[in-house]
């Protein structure tokens, strides 16, 4: 047999095949590692060499290479059957248990059976159109390229010699003129040539007749088709701070090159969900610059080229790359309250270069010393940080103005019964963790039953003290606003414990805005110097109309009443006024409006005149705080005891927001004093 003749038509495979049943049977080797394939592989090189045998054999199964040679020895060669005729039984050669149905460039190999110079030359002027196609594999045990097509079954074929051959970039026209690859009667050659261009087509023609002189002197017949996308050659990935480059060679004719980023741990997965670096066309190499520092990722490179205006794809060249870990610890991060009562909070932070950030949540916060430590990721439990403390809400990411990434955890709970919480994020990289900044926070009790009392010159703020608060602070806000948008810039008043129960309350003297506000009360506690603010409460103030007016009562030559004239002043200008009525009570100072009788009255001009006729009411065209300018006269004449004026409207909503301030008493008598 000549070396170059097909494995299985040479005669030796089959008394290897009866050694190594006989060594599986006898328990000296398992079945699962000494295969078929391996004999092939041997008797495919022609090495009898006993170490070069060893060589090609597994670990388990070298031993036995001495064996092997031995019966290599034993067995002649056969000569190639010089009728050359083709058995029709054949059945395509099938794959060894190794190999891999992938498209990759092939290497030299000289033609099995009749040299090319015998054939008939090709005269055939129609074009041809080959029916059947070529399959390309990839033998995992050689790395060779295995080209298989179906047997030819044409009438008058008792012998059939295929001829297969190649053309770069565009397909042969004739088998003439092609790259010869091989001849051979079986239904499959192997290609070791290296890529010349983009695109390598292959074509298998067929010879065929009754014998082997007529099999040669027959018009050869277009068989089968194939096409070969040439991939890169010497593919080297390197990592250079936590940028992956990637070198090779890219094969001339080839459009681009399709890049494929897969993490190690996903490797056996494919997809274009996996390309990257889309916007170019990688010719010269590439380099990727997403990569997340401290990972494992295996690189896939095909090459593009247009087949028959359809961009094709060629096989992967693979590699395994490891980006260098950088841990950087979390120095920022941030924790807010997303609910009125504490109860919930909300967590933020820099996202670090390189890993992902895992936040814990503990009573007593890490062991002393830990912050910016590096240690295994397993043994964060001994400082502390067993995996039980590990928050589980899910994160999100956005990039804020200056570029940064910044990273959320929203809706963390508050534990019940903590009164303190550690906050502790750590980064991990490739097993090892580093310990950020904690951010430590305690948790005061709810500020409830908040109350502002109105007096005539002070309002006073009372509310059940929360727990654990070291003291309350109020902000001044517009009124309606929501303390979610911020205080910041508000003015506010502070308030101890001590002081609350020294005075009853926070005392709000000649502080709130005349015409309303609203009052944010936040309870303050204090951890590592820092204070930290609770839950806010917040009521609304309404503001407050503060009204004087000034009577005096005009008496005749017996001491007796007959008028009274009345002027009103404001604490701030006002167009108009609410109604008022004057009271006369002849036994006491009136109590309400309705404690006594309405007194009528009527404005007076310029003059001092009546300038409308009586009525009870009293209602000044506008309140200013010079007060004088509009008199009301009052008609007093045989009433006796005090009279008194009153805010006349049915609305309790509306006196609570004006205080009507008295006069001396004696200026509201109508009877003289007694001696």
């Amino acid at each position: 047999m000549t070396e170059h003749q097909h494995v299985d038509d040479d005669p030796r495979l089959r008394a290897l095949l009866d050694w190594r049943e006989q060594l599986i049977e006898s328990g000296a080797v398992e079945a699962r590692s000494f295969k078929e394939a391996h004999l092939r592989l041997v008797l495919r090189s022609g090495r009898t060499d006993v170490e070069q045998i060893r060589a090609m054999l597994p670990g388990s199964v070298s031993e036995h290479a001495e064996e092997m040679a031995q019966v290599l020895a034993r067995l002649s060669p056969k000569a190639i059957d010089e009728s050359g005729r083709h058995r029709s039984t054949d059945a395509p050669a099938e794959p060894d248990a190794e190999a891999e149905a992938v498209v990759l460039p092939a290497r030299p190999q000289a033609a099995q059976g009749p040299a090319d110079g015998e054939f008939a030359p090709h005269a055939l002027t129609e074009a041809q159109v080959g029916a059947q196609t070529v399959t390309l594999h990839r033998r995992r045990d050689t790395g060779a390229l295995e080209l298989r097509w179906p047997a030819f079954d044409g009438p008058g074929a008792a012998v059939v010699l295929y001829r297969l051959v190649s053309g770069e970039d565009s397909p042969p026209e004739s088998p003439d003129g092609a790259d010869l690859v091989a001849v051979t009667t079986a239904t499959s050659a192997i290609d070791e040539r290296a890529p010349l261009a983009a695109v390598r087509h292959f074509q298998v023609w067929v010879n065929a007749g009754e014998s082997h002189t007529e099999a040669l002197a027959a018009q050869p017949l277009l068989h089968a088709t194939g096409v070969l996308i040439s991939r890169i050659a010497d593919l080297t990935l390197s990592e250079d701070s936590g940028r992956v480059i990637g070198q090779y060679t890219v094969p001339p004719g080839v459009s681009a090159v399709y890049v494929y980023r897969v993490p190690a741990h996903e490797a056996h997965r494919d997809g274009p969900q996996y390309r990257v670096l889309a916007g170019q066309d990688n010719l010269a190499g590439f380099v990727d610059v997403d990569v997340e520092r401290g990972g494992r990722y295996v690189y896939r490179a095909r090459c593009a080229a247009p087949v028959e205006g359809v961009l094709r794809l060629s096989e992967p060249a693979s590699g395994e790359v490891a980006v260098s870990a950088v841990l950087a610890p979390v120095t920022d991060l941030a924790v807010t309250g997303s609910s009125a009562d504490g109860t919930v909070l909300d967590l933020a932070w820099t996202t670090p270069p390189g890993g992902r950030v895992v936040v814990f949540r503990s009573q007593t916060g890490p062991a002393p010393g830990t912050e910016a430590a590096e240690l295994p990721e397993d043994a964060l439990d001994q400082v502390g940080l067993p995996s039980e403390l590990r928050l589980a809400q899910p994160i999100s990411e956005e990039r804020d103005e200056d570029g940064r990434i910044r990273t959320a955890m929203a809706g963390v709970s508050w534990p019940d019964g903590w009164s303190r919480a550690y906050f502790t994020p750590v980064t991990l990289i490739g097993g090892q963790a580093m310990l950020g900044k904690t951010f430590a926070t305690v948790r005061t009790g709810v500020i409830r039953d908040v109350e502002l009392a109105e007096y005539c010159n002070k309002q006073v703020l009372t509310f059940d003290w929360p727990d654990g608060a070291a003291s309350v602070v109020v902000y001044l806000a517009p009124k309606g606003h929501d303390p979610r948008d911020g205080l910041g810039g508000s003015q506010s008043y502070e308030i101890t414990l001590e002081e609350y129960e020294r005075y009853g309350g926070m005392q709000l003297a000649g502080v709130l805005p005349v015409h309303g506000c609203s009052l944010h009360l936040a309870p303050v506690a204090f951890t590592a110097g820092r204070r930290v603010m609770g839950a806010v409460a917040s009521v609304e103030y309404q503001g407050l109309l503060r009204l004087q007016y000034a009577v005096r009562v005009g008496r005749d030559p017996q001491g007796r009443p007959f008028t009274a004239t009345i002027a009103v002043r404001s604490e701030y200008d006002l167009p108009g006024s609410p109604a008022f009525v004057l009271v006369n009570n002849p036994h006491r100072i009136p109590l309400s409006v309705h404690d006594g009788e309405p007194v009528d009255v009527a404005p007076l001009n310029e003059q001092g005149q009546l300038a409308a006729p009586p009525s009870k009411e009293l209602r000044w065209s506008q309140l200013t705080t010079s007060g004088g300018s509009e008199l009301w006269a009052a008609n007093v004449r045989n009433r006796q005891g005090w009279i008194r004026l009153f805010v006349n409207t049915p609305a309790p909503a509306s006196l609570r927001l004006i205080a009507l301030l008295d006069p001396p008493v004696e200026n509201l008598r109508l009877t003289p004093a007694g001696p």
